[in-house]
């Protein structure tokens, strides 16, 4: 049986996966969820609702200066 564990993202990579999105389209802030299955980028309708999934991994991303900057809200 596989472990689910390997099948999911680690969180280094879903906060690159963002930074690549927000960079590419211009974005200079967003509060979203991750997929850690996909690296599906979901903008939730709450907050709660978001928190609610353990599979979404919900963080903010903003850019600074020359950079982005991804904090979580949720951690595992």
């Amino acid at each position: 049986m596989t472990n689910l564990t390997k099948m999911e993202f680690d969180v280094e990579e879903l906060k690159k996966a963002l930074i690549e999105k927000c960079e590419s389209e211009g974005i200079l802030y967003a509060m979203v969820a991750i997929d850690r299955r996909t690296k599906e980028v979901i903008l939730p309708d709450t907050l709660q609702g978001a928190l609610k999934h353990p599979e979404y991994l919900v963080c903010t991303c903003k850019k600074v200066e020359d950079k982005y900057i991804v904090e979580e809200i949720t951690k595992t």
